[in-house]
């Protein structure tokens, strides 16, 4: 795979990693006695699972759902940023690494304080783009 292909790849890989943190908003609540399936607070839905830690520290349901939606918006807006970065937009070519730490960080928050086992995953992906910025790998995507 030469250079280009693969800033593409992982550009849109980043993207695509945003917008599961966004199609979780819309995962239904799980009714009663049903299997328990990973959804984020936001503010256009009332519920909150209380399995979640910050559920747990005795937060009112506006703030739990505040902190989410202001944690999932960052998270979003981070992996979309430095993607569309890496894809050479404008702008956001040179800060692209700095957005892609705002977004793992985000979501590596989001991650924990609105935990399911399913999203071990998304805790790994965080975990690898924070190695790639620090070891500087691939090499090409930062020359």
């Amino acid at each position: 795979m030469n250079a280009n292909t693969l800033k593409i790849f992982i550009a849109v890989f980043l993207i695509a990693h945003g917008l599961v943190h966004y199609s979780l908003t819309y995962v239904p609540t799980p009714k009663p006695g049903e299997l328990r399936t990973p959804f984020w607070p936001s503010w256009s839905r009332t519920d909150t699972d209380p399995a979640w830690l910050v559920s747990k520290m005795g937060l009112s349901n506006n703030v739990v759902r505040g902190l989410g939606s202001a944690l999932w918006l960052l998270t979003v807006a981070g992996f979309a940023l430095a993607g569309l970065g890496l894809l050479g937009v404008p702008g956001l070519n040179q800060i692209w690494q700095g957005t892609a730490i705002l977004g793992a960080a985000a979501s590596l928050i989001l991650l924990v304080f609105y935990w399911h086992p399913w999203l071990i995953a998304g805790v790994l992906i965080n975990l690898a783009v924070f190695a790639g910025l620090a070891l500087h790998w691939p090499k090409s995507l930062f020359s």
